[in-house]
């Protein structure tokens, strides 16, 4: 086996033996299984209707009782974490995608090219999450794509900015000279070498912006900008059932604690990475 491969799997083992690791990707995988096969788990549709059972307390009938259309709040609650975690999970991908490659770009090659990224990166930031969902919706129309772009447009600086930094550094090092002096392109040091060294610190802030996205699209789906309904998603169910709170308490709870439960999972699995590869810059 290979330095690098050893290298690797010492890293996994270690990250594995933090307390905050093991249980926080326990969680996860939990909350993945059960939204992701909410399909076979749930016991009733999503969009079943049974006006008889409007407001239904929790019982044999409805685990956890029913919302005021007589939707089985569990089967909405496991289908809705399917479009959370879905939209949470790709927002950060094409963050991810989007904003690392740019940030090495400029951090390498440095000049004109990190000028002109560093604007675009000044011009995004400020741009609150509610009005790029406004605009994007307006563009492109209600449903999950939208969402997912006005999130990843939010999460992409960060990651642009944060691998700009690293890139900056890494270009410093005695052996990126060496690989230059050997005739290696910038391309192919770029992927050979410097966003290798973007790995970690993006890993650890791919969990932390999979716990905002989830919060986020909870906020916009609250306020009406998220999922149109009658598609499940946990923050429209919460919103929907706030006004039968003190009538029907389950059905904001349910929700409420599935997006507690999620963003703390992802949020301790990202503190649990920070302190395993000693990474000491905070995000988001």
């Amino acid at each position: 086996m290979s330095a690098a491969p050893r290298g690797r799997a010492s890293t996994a083992l270690r990250a594995w033996r933090s307390a905050k690791v093991r249980y926080s990707c326990l969680l996860i995988l939990v909350l993945l299984l059960l939204t992701l096969g909410a399909g076979w788990i749930a016991p009733y549709a999503h969009d079943q209707i049974d006006a008889a059972a409007a407001f239904a307390a929790p019982g044999q009938q409805h685990l956890i009782g029913a919302d005021a259309l007589g939707r089985d709040v569990l089967s909405r609650t496991l289908h809705g974490g399917r479009m959370s975690l879905v939209v949470g999970l790709l927002a950060t991908l094409l963050a991810v995608l989007l904003g690392v490659p740019l940030g090495a770009l400029a951090g390498y090659v440095g000049g004109k090219v990190d000028w002109l990224i560093s604007r675009i990166i000044d011009l995004l930031l400020p741009f609150p999450v509610i009005l790029l969902a406004i605009v994007t919706k307006m563009l492109m129309g209600d449903g999950l794509l939208s969402v997912v772009v006005a999130l990843s447009l939010v999460l992409t600086p960060f990651f642009a900015r944060m691998s700009r930094a690293k890139a900056l550094s890494v270009a410093q090092l005695p052996f990126i000279e060496a690989a230059q002096g050997s005739g290696l392109g910038a391309g192919r040091i770029m992927l050979m070498h410097v966003l290798p060294h973007c790995f970690q610190p993006v890993l650890i802030m791919a969990t932390l912006s999979v716990a905002f996205a989830i919060l986020a699209e909870a906020s916009l789906s609250f306020l009406g900008l998220g999922l149109p309904p009658p598609a499940p998603s946990w923050g429209g169910d919460l919103q929907a059932s706030m006004s039968a709170f003190q009538l029907a308490p389950w059905t904001v709870l349910a929700p409420g604690v599935a997006i507690t439960l999620a963003v703390l999972a992802f949020n301790f699995l990202g503190d649990g990475l920070r302190d395993v590869f000693d990474v000491g810059e905070r995000f988001l």
